[in-house]
């Protein structure tokens, strides 16, 4: 063994340790615990195969909180797991890496400290949402937006920023825009990140690099300490925004495509926060499987996925995005997108007065249900002068506002696609175990790369018979995250083998092929660096330096 892996792996944590810990904290304390059977049962349900059951959940409300169950941790050595809101579906949500580690919750640690309309940043801590910062700031600081994902709103922003999760607007690089961190170590000390004086530092929240070494990168997608307070930039509300949506015509343009928004983002015309999707995206947000194949198939047939996407006027590939500036900026940019974009495919854009105006339509529409032969001929006219099918209606106003940073439930029902449950207005993957993965891999923003990858990782999904769903996020203007997810039933044990074999295989073979993933969840954290022995080691020397026991989330680095 290593001389630095001082603590060798473990399968499980011994639960009748956990009971005394447990035990101490409530003769101690006043901090709520929970150990309930049932309740644990729910607290280890995650979208991802196989997750872990915790062995108890601590409930923090405040900073002294954490300190005191880091404490009693380390009296007891009981490894402790630390989520925000447990929102984190696709990579692992709320449940541990190793079985039994006990969850330490930080959902009631949801204050918005501070607002600085001036310098334009938050202060949060890890409860706080993204649905609660958007409208805070529309109530009280309404010349401010903050950036926020197409995921769940309830989900944490610090959380989402730690685990360098992805937005829609200039500011989607979330991570990016934290700027000093409040953080309790393993031992149970505080330190705050930057250098300066706790409490007298003016820069502390608006001088991102701090004095010395940088030392905040150590806190993200790490187990080595718990954030229990951040700052967070905040973009200023533009004078003028419209979205747009682009279809492609041809799949043999998508790397020339790729190419085009690469470029668009290096002069500044686009914001980097683009999204492209495939149809197997836009189905699932508009959509579920037909109910007589819910079940019976665990991939379309392609007939089958072919007529829904001409019902719904669904192209193999769009991408879409916002623009905000002055009024002259807006319009210079619409220009050069539809310049560069000619001969490609439709371009659309969407202002909040069209929004009304397609709202307006949409009640019409809803209107004449009773008189179908009406409400077809309008549904004819509209896409005819559109190219869109009514039943997309509901779909723009969305699109359109989470670019201006509005966090919407719309887009996280997509979850549900092979459901047999009817998509719910306010989705919870785990509650309804719905079965997905996130698998992530990055590569260089060129065309040649993009579709490389995607000629390698869609024959897997078609070997494995999963559907191939594939959105390019655009990480920064240089490099692409090609975010895959597979949609599986969690009842069939048959695919759920498939999906946990589908998930191996495209880590291997994207691996040889030379594409790290930019992010991974539980399921995929023991292999994370074995390719990178060197970066291991370093990272293991890290850890052991400030948490030599082991005690924060085991199986999170290297082993």
């Amino acid at each position: 063994m290593d001389e630095l892996n001082l603590q060798p792996p473990i399968e499980a944590v011994d639960v009748t340790r956990v009971r005394v810990m447990v035990d101490a904290i409530r003769a101690r304390t006043t901090i709520e615990v929970v150990d309930e059977p049932a309740a644990l049962d729910l607290a280890g349900r995650a979208t991802v195969p196989d997750p872990k059951r915790p062995g108890a959940v601590i409930f923090a409300a405040g900073v002294e909180d954490v300190v005191t169950v880091m404490n009693l941790a380390n009296e007891f050595q009981i490894p402790i797991w630390p989520v925000s809101k447990g929102r984190n579906w696709g990579y692992g949500s709320a449940a541990p890496a190793v079985e039994n580690t006990v969850v330490l919750h930080l959902e009631r640690m949801n204050r918005i400290l501070e607002v600085n309309e001036d310098l334009a940043y938050a202060v949060v801590e890890p409860g706080v949402t993204y649905r609660q910062l958007k409208a805070h700031l529309d109530r009280h600081h309404p010349t401010l937006w903050c950036d926020c994902s197409d995921g769940p709103p309830d989900g944490s922003v610090l959380g989402n920023a730690l685990e360098r999760g992805l937005g829609v607007t200039s500011y989607n690089d979330h991570f990016g825009t934290l700027c000093g961190l409040e953080v309790v170590l393993a031992d149970g000390s505080m330190v705050r990140t930057g250098g300066g004086e706790p409490g007298r530092c003016h820069t502390w929240n608006t001088h991102k690099w701090g004095l010395g070494p940088y030392l905040e990168g150590l806190f993200s997608q790490s187990n080595f300490g718990v954030v229990t307070k951040a700052g967070v930039w905040l973009l200023r509300r533009p004078e003028a925004f419209a979205s747009f949506t682009f279809d492609l015509a041809r799949d043999a343009d998508l790397s020339r495509m790729i190419d085009i928004i690469r470029e668009l983002t290096l002069k500044g015309v686009l914001a980097s926060g683009t999204h492209v999707v495939n149809d197997i995206v836009a189905l699932a947000v508009v959509t579920q499987y037909p109910r007589e194949l819910v079940g019976r198939c665990s991939r379309l047939p392609d007939a089958t996925r072919g007529e829904m996407c001409r019902r719904f006027t669904i192209p193999n590939w769009a991408f879409g995005g916002g623009i905000m500036g002055t009024s002259g900026q807006v319009r210079a940019i619409r220009s050069e997108l539809r310049r560069s974009l000619r001969g490609l495919g439709r371009l659309t854009f969407i202002t909040d007065g069209r929004v009304r105006v397609l709202e307006g339509f949409r009640a019409l529409m809803d209107k004449l249900v009773g008189q179908p032969a009406l409400q077809g001929a309008l549904g004819s006219i509209f896409r005819a002068l559109s190219g869109k099918s009514v039943e997309l209606l509901p779909l723009i106003p969305h699109v359109h506002s989470v670019m201006k940073g509005q966090p919407s439930d719309y887009f996280v029902r997509h979850a549900y696609f092979k459901s047999p449950l009817p998509k719910p207005e306010f989705a919870h993957p785990d509650r309804d175990d719905v079965g997905g993965i996130w698998f992530a891999p990055i590569v260089p923003c060129t065309g040649q790369h993009v579709t490389a990858l995607i000629a390698l990782c869609r024959p897997l999904f078609e070997r494995y018979q999963f559907d191939f769903y594939a959105a390019l996020l655009m990480q920064n203007s240089r490099s692409m995250i090609v975010l895959m997810s597979i949609f599986y039933d969690k009842s069939d044990a048959s695919e759920t083998a498939q999906a946990k074999a589908l998930y191996e295989t495209l880590s291997e073979q994207t691996g040889l092929a030379g594409y790290q993933v930019y992010r991974t969840g539980t399921q995929g954290m023991a292999k994370l660096f074995k390719s990178a022995p060197e970066f291991a080691r370093l990272v293991r020397q890290l850890k052991h330096a400030l948490d030599p026991a082991g005690i924060l989330a085991p199986g999170k680095t290297p082993p």
